[in-house]
């Protein structure tokens, strides 16, 4: 009996000890911990099918979401493209299909500016004039917003322009051609009319080159040398 008792009392004082010591050295307490663990290792609380299970639902979510991403960045790539419709030249536009759809005043259009009717007076029936396509005027490509009709005599070789522009305005834009021509501005002919002379003369231009104004606009001139004077005297009648 008294046996017993020493050795409860041992255990108890060590159990004591080691409750002091665990609480004291972090240390000790640590490896009390990796002893007691290496003895009973900690049971699983998901069971192994479950976790295959879990994992199977995980990635079949993860490939839905990605499903619906690439569906969403299709839809959007589609819609782009339908907005963008390329233009071709002929002012039509190419649908994202590759057909080709009429578009209205997808490139700007040639304003229709007539001849003034007092002009017209003057120079017909001697002079018969048809509107033509616009290639520049006075040998000159304008990158400005000059807009202007082209008319034609083609038995006289004749060239009429009317522009939109009021003579001033035009006569203000012209001076930035004096790499071209001289202008040489008068009163004395037709109104208020400045002349186009080349800056370097060609014996094979035959085209003498005004502008006058007329109704509020401008009016461009070409006419050939030999029929200037009698294209003058039909401009200066019943002045």
């Amino acid at each position: 009996m008294r046996v017993f008792s020493y050795t409860l009392t041992a255990l108890v004082t060590i159990f004591v000890i080691n409750i002091a010591l665990s609480f004291l050295l972090p240390t000790y307490r640590n490896t009390l911990i990796n002893i007691r663990t290496s003895i009973y290792p900690p049971l699983d609380a998901t069971p192994q099918a479950n976790k295959a299970e879990i994992g199977n639902i995980d990635n079949t979510r993860l490939v839905e979401s990605l499903d619906r991403i690439d569906k969403h960045i299709t839809s959007l790539t589609e819609a782009s493209q339908t907005n963008l419709k390329p233009i071709t030249t002929s002012g039509t536009i190419l649908d994202a299909t590759g057909v080709i759809s009429p578009e209205i005043d997808i490139i700007p259009k040639e304003i229709d500016i007539p001849l003034s009717g007092i002009f017209l007076a003057k120079i017909m029936p001697e002079v018969t004039l048809k509107k033509v396509e616009n290639d520049g005027f006075f040998g000159i490509k304008i990158m400005g917003d000059i807009q202007y009709n082209t008319y034609v005599d083609e038995r006289r070789k004749i060239k009429i322009y009317a522009f939109q522009e009021t003579y001033n305005a035009f006569l203000l834009n012209m001076k930035l051609t004096r790499s071209v021509y001289v202008l040489n501005e008068t009163d004395q002919f037709f109104g208020y009319t400045f002349f186009l002379n080349p800056l370097k003369k060609d014996p094979k231009d035959t085209i003498i080159r005004f502008v006058t104004s007329l109704e509020g606009r401008a009016i461009g001139v070409e006419v050939p040398t030999n029929y200037y004077l009698t294209f003058k005297k039909m401009l200066l009648k019943n002045k």
